[in-house]
């Protein structure tokens, strides 16, 4: 990991929420019923994204990768509610 990898990982994921957030939360909640679970999820996934994204690549979709890692964290935490 370099910083200039550290930094721009940080910008994509800044950028992406500033974009995306509340179109990603709203997406998860209507699957989940739960706003604090899907903020919840989405949070784990910018985390996620951010110890990743340094070490391998930034995907060509941030949004669609935070998406794809959100479910699956929601998934995990609301198993008869989540849907796919």
């Amino acid at each position: 990991m370099s910083r200039a990898g550290d930094e721009h990982a940080w910008a994509t994921a800044e950028a992406a929420a500033r974009r995306s957030y509340g179109k990603l939360v709203a997406f998860l909640a209507a699957r989940t019923r739960d706003v604090a679970g899907a903020e919840d999820a989405l949070s784990e996934a910018f985390a996620a994204a951010l110890a990743d994204w340094p070490a391998s690549a930034i995907p060509l979709s941030p949004e669609a990768w935070l998406m794809a890692v959100a479910r699956r964290r929601a998934r995990h935490r609301f198993p008869t509610t989540a849907c796919s």
